[in-house]
């Protein structure tokens, strides 16, 4: 069974497998149709684990490390391939061969990171929260621990949530005026009507890879709330649910890893 995904020319290197995964091309019924990869959602759980599978298949893996994922700053550095267990946090880095780093997002961003010279890899997951709690610079930091180096860092901003579909009110604006990365860049948050603005999230996680010192940065630049053909979203979801019914929506899954 066939999947898509997105990959970004910076990452082009025969040492690694990974890819931005849409929705499409696994098992899951509606409404998690079909490549949903989060144990969390209440889908069956079979159809989650059969499409992690093919996930690994086509990314010639023999396993993905998967993540609780918290909105922290907390990341873990892969040392075997035995955890099969969720492990709470945000970030995953390590240098293991034949495992791949997962991130889920439905409108969050997953970042993809590789230093090609010490062959080593990280992963997180980035909303504002995460952002502002500077997952990214954990991230980096401890894959600083196992032998990168910042200035040969790539790192690849994935499918997310864009400023003109993520308006948030003033509770939020607030939080994120106070922080650094907004006084670098006053163009993360625009002005709608009072007490209310749209967000740049993309342009918060840049900042915020720029204040860790990482100079090659790539972008997918799609936008996960406009492309329902391809993305999960929640905040689509409960933008259009009715009031009798349960919010339900799945997670797509970003993967890089260092085959054996």
């Amino acid at each position: 069974m066939a999947t898509d995904r997105f990959l970004h020319k910076l990452l082009d290197d025969d040492k690694i497998k990974y890819g931005f995964f849409t929705r499409n091309g696994g098992y899951s019924l509606n409404p998690f149709d079909s490549l949903n990869c989060s144990l969390e959602v209440n889908d069956e759980i079979d159809d989650v684990n059969k499409n992690i599978n093919l996930v690994c298949r086509e990314l010639y893996l023999k396993k993905i490390i998967k993540l609780h994922q918290t909105h922290s700053a907390k990341v873990h550095i892969v040392v075997n391939k035995k955890n099969d267990e969720l492990i709470e946090g945000d970030g995953l880095v390590t240098n293991l061969k034949g495992v791949g780093l997962s991130i889920l997002g439905a409108d969050c961003a997953p970042i993809l990171f590789y230093d090609k010279v010490s062959c080593t890899i990280g992963a997180c997951h980035a909303g504002w929260r995460g952002a502002l709690n500077n997952i990214i610079e954990s991230t980096v930091s401890s894959m600083e621990t196992i032998g990168a180096k910042r200035k040969n860092i790539i790192s690849i901003i994935g499918p997310t949530i864009q400023k003109r579909s993520y308006e948030i009110k003033e509770d939020v604006a607030g939080i994120i005026k106070k922080n650094p990365f907004y006084l670098k860049n006053y163009s993360i948050l625009s002005l709608v009507s009072k007490g209310k603005y749209l967000f740049d999230l993309p342009l918060l996680i840049k900042e915020s890879l720029k204040y860790a010192r990482i100079e090659q940065i790539g972008n997918i630049n799609i936008d996960t709330y406009e492309n329902s053909n391809l993305f999960f979203s929640h905040r689509r979801t409960t933008h259009h649910q009715s009031l009798t019914k349960t919010l339900k929506t799945g997670r797509q899954i970003s993967v890089i890893g260092i085959p054996k």
